[in-house]
C-alpha cells in the first residue's frame, strides 16, 4: 500500500491582509503609533491554520506591488480599486517578517498574482500525488478546488469548499466558475464581463449550455432577445475577461517538498517584534506554544510573592509598609456583583510589582480558621484610604469606593482606573474586563472570577472559595492592575488622552459613585396603581387585535404572528429573516400604515415593555434597607462617551408618551425635599452650529429664535409665521438627521414621503445652510486622514469602517465621524458639568444631592431651603462649563416628582 502524502496548505495572504485589517472592529498601535490591527489580526489566522490543522507542508503566498501579465492585457484592470491604506501598507513588510520569523515558507512571484502562484503550486503539487488545501475566501480561488486532492477553506468563517459547496454559493461547477466570472465581470477587479449580464443570469446560461465557448458558438439559441443581443454584441469583452479571471498555471516557480516544511521559528526576533508592536498578548502564546525549555528561556515576569494576612501581628506590619508606599492598587473580594448588596469577603493589595497581600475576612472553608475582624482590617486601612497619599489605583475602583463608603470609608487619592484608560484608548473595544486588559498589554495569562468560583450553575459563593485558592486570583487582580498603571498612562500620553482621563473621567468616577449611593426613591404603590392601568390597556389592545384577526392566537409567538400577518391578512413582506418573513418593531410600524392591525400590536409592545421593563421591575430593584433604588452608572460603555445605566436603565424611559410621564411620576424626593431638573436645550443643535459656524445657525440661536422652526421656514421657503406643525415636524427630522448623517433613504422612512423628495429636502437643507455642508465635509476628511473623530474635550473614537473597500460600511463611518463629534462632545460637557456642580456641592457641604443622569438632563433631590440657591447654581456651572460660539441654555423644572420637574 503506498504511504499516504502530507497536504500542502497554501495560504492566500493579501486577501486575509486585508480581511485582517477591516475585520478587528478597532484601531491598534504599536506604543510608537504604528498600525498593527492587520498584524494582529493575520497572525490569528495563522495561529488557527497551525493549531486545528497542524500542516506537515505550508506556504504563504504574496501579491507582487508591481503590475502583472494582466495589466499588460488590459490596462484597466483593477484600475477601479482604492489605493491600499497607507495604515495597511505600512502593516505589509511588518506581516511579512512576522510570517518569517515564525518560520512559514512564502512566496512573491514578480508578474504573476498569488492567485496564479498558487494554481501553478497545485498543479505541480497534485502531479506529484500530494493534496492540497487552498486557505482562502475568495470565490476566484473556487475554479481550482477539485475533489479530492484540492479543497478550499477559509479559516475565518471556518467553511470547507469541496465541489458542492461551490455549487452552493456559485450555482455552477468548479470548473465553471471562470466562465461565470467571465460573462458577469467583476467591479472589484474591473473585469468588464458582458454588459447588462448579472450572476443570475450567467448562471442560467451555464445550465442551459455548459459553458461560455458554448454560449459563444449557440448563441442564437439564447431564449432572451435582450440577452441574446448582448451576448452578441459582447463576444469579445466575454473572451478577454475570462482570460482576465483565468488562473495561470505557468508561473516560474517549482513545487519543492523541503522548502515547504516549517522551519524552527526564531524566538527572540519574534519576542523583540510582538514587544516593538505592542502586541505583548503574543509574548504569552509564544510561551505556550514552544518547548519547554525555550519557554523557560522566555521567562515570563517574576513569579508574584502573596502573602496571605492572618493575624494582627502580620496585620500591622503590612500596614507599616503600606505607610512608606507611593501608590496603592486595591481589590474587593465580596458576595455580589452589586456595590449596594456586597459585603466584603476579602482584600487584596498591592504596592510593589510582583508582590501583593490578601487579607481573608468573610471566607466560610476548612481553612479559613485564622480570619481578621471585618472592623479591625477597616480601621487599620481607614488612615490610608481616606488620605491623599498614597495614590489610590484599581480596576473599576468606583465599586470600591460604593463597598467602601458604606462601610463608613471616604476613598480619596483615587489616581488611575484600569478599566477606565482602557475604554479611552479603544472605546470600540466591547469588553475592558481585566484579563483582556492584562493579556493585551502585559501579555501575560490571567485567571476569571469563573476559573476560580466556577460557572453556571457549578458557581459557588467567593465566601466558599478556599482562602489560598481565593488570595491567588485577588493578589494577581490588585498586582496586574498595579503594573498595568504605568504602561497605560503611557499609552494615554503618547494618544493624547491624558488629558482627558485627568480632568473628566477620572474626577467622574467619585461623582457617579456619590450618584449611585444617594440612589432615587420610588413610590411604588403608584407604580402598581399604574400596572393596573397598564393591564387593561393591554387586555383592550389584545382584544381589538383578535377581533381584527377573526380569533385568538398569541401576540407574543413570532410564528402566530407571522401567519396571521402574511398568511391570513396578506400583508406586504418588509424584511425577511432566515425563518421567515420578520415581525420586529421596525416592521410592524411600517406595516402601521397598511393595516390597524400593526398599528395595535405596536401598541400593544409598547405598553407590554413598559410595564415589564419598568413598571413591574422597578419595586423589586427597591434596596432593602435604603427602600431607594440605585442604579449603576456605566462609564465604559458607549463609544460616544455617553454615559449609560443599567439596574435599572434609566436612560430609555419614553419622554413623549402618556404612559412615560407616568412612571416619571413614581420617582419622588424624600419629605422636606424636591426634585430639580435641569436639561440642555438641543445642546445638539448649539454645537452643531458652533462647529460648522453656519451664519444662519449661529443667528437663529442668538436671536432666541425656535430653530426647528427657522429650518423649517429656509428649506420650505415659507416666511417663519406661515410655518405649520407639520413643517416643523419635518424640519426638526432634518436637523437631527443631518447631525446622525442620515440620508435620502433614512429620511424618507422616517418622514413616511418618497425617497426624491427627501433627497430634495436635504439639498435644499445644504442649499441654505452652507456652512453645515463644508463643516461635514472637513470633518469626514479629517477622519479619513487621522482614522478616528474626536470630540471638543479631546475624546476620540477610532472608526475602521472608513477604510472599508465595501461603500455602504464606509458611509456608516463617515456618519459615525460626523455624530461622534457633536454626540461625544455633547456627553463630554455634561460630564465637566457633574463635576463642576459636585465640586461646589462638596465644598459647600450642602445637604442637597445630584441623583440621575439622563442623556442630557441631571435631576437633584433638593432640600427645600437649598432650592433657590442649588437652581442658581446648577443653571451657572452648566451654562458656563465650555465657551461655545453661541450660549449654551439650561431649561428648569422643580416639583415633587420627576415628571412635575421634567415639564
Amino acid at each position: 500500500m503506498m504511504e499516504k502524502k502530507p497536504t500542502l496548505y497554501l495560504i492566500d495572504a493579501s486577501s486575509y491582509m486585508y480581511r485582517a485589517f477591516y475585520a478587528l472592529g478597532r484601531r491598534l498601535t504599536a506604543p510608537d503609533g504604528t498600525p498593527t490591527q492587520a498584524v494582529f489580526g493575520f497572525h490569528q489566522m495563522l495561529q488557527k491554520v497551525l493549531r486545528e490543522k497542524q500542516p506537515e507542508m505550508l506556504c504563504v503566498v504574496y501579491d507582487p506591488p508591481a503590475p502583472t501579465f494582466r495589466h499588460a492585457l488590459y490596462p484597466q484592470y483593477k484600475a477601479t480599486r482604492d489605493r491600499m491604506p497607507e495604515d495597511l501598507v505600512v502593516q505589509v513588510p511588518l506581516i511579512k517578517t512576522m510570517v518569517d520569523l515564525m518560520g512559514i515558507p512564502s512566496l512573491e512571484v514578480p508578474g504573476y498574482e498569488a492567485d496564479d502562484v498558487m494554481a501553478t503550486l497545485v498543479r505541480q503539487a497534485t502531479e506529484k500525488g500530494y493534496a492540497v488545501v487552498i486557505v482562502s475566501g475568495d470565490k476566484d480561488l473556487h475554479q481550482l478546488v477539485n475533489e479530492p486532492l484540492v479543497l478550499q477553506w477559509d479559516p475565518q468563517k471556518d467553511e470547507l469548499y469541496t465541489a458542492e459547496e461551490v455549487v452552493k454559493r456559485l450555482g455552477v461547477r468548479p470548473h465553471q466558475v471562470r466562465d461565470l466570472l467571465a460573462l458577469m465581470g467583476d467591479s472589484t477587479d474591473n473585469v468588464p464581463g458582458v454588459p447588462g449580464v448579472g450572476e443570475k443570469t450567467a448562471r442560467e446560461l451555464l445550465r442551459l449550455f455548459g459553458s461560455l465557448d458554448e454560449v459563444l458558438r449557440r448563441v442564437h439559441e439564447i431564449p432572451s432577445a435582450s440577452v441574446r443581443k448582448k451576448m452578441e454584441s459582447a463576444q469579445e469583452a466575454a473572451l478577454l475577461s475570462r482570460q482576465l479571471v483565468s488562473l495561470r498555471e505557468d508561473a516560474p516557480v517549482n513545487f519543492v517538498v523541503a522548502e515547504c516544511r516549517r522551519r524552527p521559528a526564531d524566538v527572540a526576533g519574534l519576542r523583540a517584534l510582538y514587544e516593538r508592536l505592542g502586541l505583548r498578548r503574543f509574548l504569552a502564546d509564544l510561551a505556550k506554544n514552544l518547548p519547554s525549555q525555550t519557554a523557560a528561556e522566555m521567562a515570563a515576569p517574576p513569579a508574584r510573592r502573596d502573602v496571605i494576612v492572618r493575624n494582627e501581628p502580620a496585620f500591622r506590619r503590612v500596614l507599616e509598609e503600606m505607610r512608606q508606599a507611593s501608590v496603592l492598587s486595591i481589590d474587593l473580594e465580596t458576595t455580589s456583583q452589586d456595590a449596594m448588596l456586597a459585603d466584603i469577603v476579602g482584600v487584596a493589595l498591592s504596592w510593589r510589582d510582583h508582590e501583593a497581600v490578601y487579607i481573608p475576612i468573610g471566607h466560610e472553608t476548612r481553612d479559613s480558621e485564622s480570619q481578621l475582624p471585618l472592623a479591625v482590617v477597616l480601621e487599620g486601612l481607614r488612615p490610608l484610604l481616606e488620605a491623599e497619599t498614597p495614590k489610590k489605583v484599581g480596576q473599576n475602583i468606583k465599586y470600591e469606593w460604593v463597598i467602601l463608603k458604606r462601610h463608613g470609608i471616604e476613598l480619596h487619592g483615587i489616581d488611575f482606573d484600569t478599566m477606565v484608560a482602557s475604554y479611552l484608548l479603544d472605546p470600540g473595544n466591547p469588553s475592558h474586563r481585566l484579563e483582556r486588559i492584562v493579556a493585551e498589554h502585559l501579555g501575560e495569562a490571567k485567571a476569571t472570577y469563573g476559573d476560580v468560583a466556577g460557572v453556571g450553575a457549578k458557581q459557588v459563593p467567593f465566601a466558599h472559595v478556599p482562602v489560598t485558592k481565593a488570595a491567588a486570583y485577588a493578589c494577581s487582580d490588585a498586582e496586574t492592575t498595579l503594573r498595568l498603571v504605568p504602561i497605560l498612562r503611557k499609552k494615554l500620553e503618547q494618544a493624547g488622552l491624558s488629558p482627558l482621563m485627568d480632568t473628566l473621567e477620572r474626577p467622574l468616577i467619585a461623582v457617579l459613585a456619590r450618584m449611585e449611593m444617594r440612589g432615587v426613591r420610588v413610590d411604588t404603590e403608584k407604580l402598581e396603581a399604574l400596572s393596573r392601568i397598564l393591564e387593561e390597556g393591554l387586555r383592550r389592545e389584545e382584544q381589538t387585535i383578535y377581533a381584527i384577526a377573526g380569533g385568538p392566537f398569541n401576540i407574543q409567538s413570532p410564528v402566530q404572528l407571522r401567519d396571521i400577518l402574511f398568511g391570513k391578512l396578506q400583508l406586504p413582506v418588509i424584511k425577511k429573516t432566515k425563518t421567515g418573513p420578520s415581525t420586529d418593531m421596525s416592521v410592524l410600524e411600517e406595516l402601521a400604515a397598511h393595516h390597524p392591525i400593526a398599528q395595535h400590536i405596536v401598541a400593544y409592545r409598547s405598553l407590554a415593555k413598559l410595564k415589564n421593563t419598568y413598571v413591574d421591575t422597578l419595586p423589586l430593584l427597591v434596596h432593602p434597607h435604603t427602600g431607594r433604588i440605585h442604579t449603576s452608572y456605566n462609564q465604559t460603555v458607549t463609544a460616544t462617551g455617553r454615559l449609560s445605566s443599567s439596574e435599572p436603565n434609566l436612560q430609555n424611559i419614553p419622554v413623549r408618551t402618556e404612559e412615560g410621564r407616568r412612571i416619571r411620576e413614581a420617582f419622588v424626593a424624600d419629605p422636606g425635599y424636591g426634585l430639580l431638573a435641569a436639561d440642555y436645550s438641543q445642546i445638539e443643535l448649539r454645537i452643531f452650529a458652533h462647529y460648522s459656524g453656519d451664519s444662519r445657525l449661529l443667528a437663529a440661536f442668538e436671536a432666541g429664535d425656535d430653530v426647528h422652526r427657522r429650518t423649517a421656514a429656509e428649506i420650505f421657503n415659507v416666511s417663519p409665521q406661515d410655518v405649520t406643525a407639520e413643517m416643523r415636524r419635518q424640519a426638526k427630522t432634518v436637523n437631527f438627521g443631518i447631525i446622525y448623517g442620515m440620508g435620502p433613504y433614512g429620511l424618507a422612512k422616517q418622514l413616511k414621503i418618497s425617497q426624491s423628495q427627501a433627497k430634495e429636502m436635504i439639498e435644499r437643507y445644504f442649499a441654505r445652510y452652507q456652512g453645515v455642508k463644508r463643516w461635514i465635509e472637513r470633518v469626514i476628511a479629517q477622519a479619513h486622514k487621522r482614522g478616528y473623530a474626536e470630540t471638543l474635550l479631546g475624546r476620540r473614537r477610532f472608526i475602521p469602517e472608513l477604510q472599508s473597500r465595501n461603500r455602504s460600511m464606509r458611509q456608516l463611518g463617515e456618519r459615525l465621524a460626523v455624530n461622534t463629534t457633536i454626540q461625544g462632545s455633547a456627553a463630554d460637557i455634561i460630564k465637566k458639568a457633574m463635576i463642576d456642580i459636585d465640586q461646589e456641592m462638596q465644598g459647600c457641604g450642602c445637604r442637597s444631592a445630584m441623583i440621575l443622569q439622563v442623556h442630557d438632563e441631571l435631576v437633584f433631590e433638593v432640600a427645600e431651603e437649598e432650592a433657590g440657591w442649588m437652581r442658581a447654581m446648577v443653571k451657572e456651572r452648566m451654562e458656563s462649563v465650555v465657551t461655545l460660539r453661541i450660549p449654551l441654555v439650561v431649561d428648569m423644572g422643580y416639583g415633587k416628582n420627576w415628571a412635575e420637574a421634567h415639564s
